[in-house]
């Protein structure tokens, strides 16, 4: 659970949804809304520490760091990539043709 939780902090940073200086929620207010344990978040957030993505501030708790253009393109990359084995994979195993899947695609890329 913690990984899923530096995924999606770090994918919000590096996507800009989270902004340099922006607090994020608390460890408590965190684990609360999730419903895991506080040493679930504590240990995501404290790898994220690790990782230059995140600072935390005595006082002010976990805030964004600025982060390196490439370092955030590379990660997006990354994910992407995990993410476009695992629809290939799925579509054929569901037989669904190239062109036939262009068009799902197409259909998920109109409704951002």
């Amino acid at each position: 659970m913690y990984e899923q939780i530096k995924s999606q902090v770090r994918s919000a940073i590096y996507g800009g949804d989270l902004h340099v200086g922006e607090q994020l929620p608390s460890l408590r207010q965190l684990a609360a809304d999730l419903r895991v344990s506080l040493m679930t978040v504590t240990r995501a957030y404290n790898d994220l520490v690790a990782e230059r993505v995140v600072i935390n501030e005595h006082g002010r708790g976990f805030l964004v760091m600025a982060v390196d253009v490439d370092s955030a393109r590379a990660a997006l990359g990354g994910r992407l990539d995990a993410a476009l084995t695992e629809l290939a994979a799925a579509a054929r195993g569901a037989r669904i043709t190239r062109a036939e899947l262009d068009i799902l695609l197409d259909e998920k890329w109109s409704k951002k």
